[in-house]
């Protein structure tokens, strides 16, 4: 084979190759952002005392992805969430808050309802992780309904089960608007709002994220 044949040669297998990896890469990844709401189901805690509702106030969401679709239709993504939402105690007419926050790290297998490349794309979304929530607040020595739980500054990491889903809608040829709503469930922390000696809060808290967000795709 002659030199000119040869590049030539290789010069095609190149070329084949480069379009070959292009096409595998085609909307291989995805890197987004996005913000909304944070809202928690209410639990009763109960003392020797009586009993008392508390939980965590309504608040907001901000966070961001990085995802990849291993096939046509299954895909999943890394996220992280920041959210802001007071502690709360209630009893009666007396009412005690106290600043609060959380973050939460998991990883969501998603299953698209129509393939890579779609227009419109809807999902569903189930995976698990870890959340730390913080209570940020100043303690007093004398808080309100004490006799039912304590509102603390302190942190407690939780393991973490996520559900949901959303939809993509393709805006471009490199942007993804999306539309998601997540269930974030853990056992309730127990350090952060504290029962009273004798007390008890029981069962798991649910933390629905409803959120708007935009990706780029690769």
């Amino acid at each position: 084979m002659t030199i000119h044949r040869l590049i030539r040669s290789w010069s095609v297998s190149v070329l084949l190759l480069t379009s070959v990896s292009t096409a595998a890469l085609a909307q291989k990844g995805e890197a987004g952002a996005g913000g909304g709401g944070s809202f928690y189901t209410k639990k009763s805690v109960t003392a020797p005392a009586g009993s008392a509702d508390t939980g965590f106030e309504q608040g907001f969401a901000a966070g961001a992805w990085i995802g990849h679709n291993s096939s046509k239709y299954i895909g999943g993504e890394i996220r992280y969430l920041f959210e802001q939402n007071d502690l709360k105690l209630s009893s009666g007419g007396t009412k005690v808050a106290f600043a609060g926050r959380s973050h939460a790290i998991h990883y969501d297998l998603l299953i698209h309802g129509s393939p890579t490349g779609s227009k419109v794309r809807p999902y569903i979304a189930v995976g698990g992780g870890v959340k730390g929530y913080y209570g940020t607040g100043r303690e007093q020595a004398l808080q309100p309904l004490v006799q039912f739980a304590a509102l603390t500054h302190t942190r407690e990491w939780k393991g973490l089960a996520t559900f949901g889903g959303g939809v993509k809608l393709q805006a471009g040829s490199h942007i993804v608007v999306r539309v998601d709503f997540r269930d974030y469930l853990t056992p309730f922390p127990k350090e952060v709002i504290a029962p009273a000696r004798g007390g008890k809060i029981s069962g798991w808290l649910h933390n629905f994220v409803p959120m708007v967000g935009i990706s780029y795709s690769w």
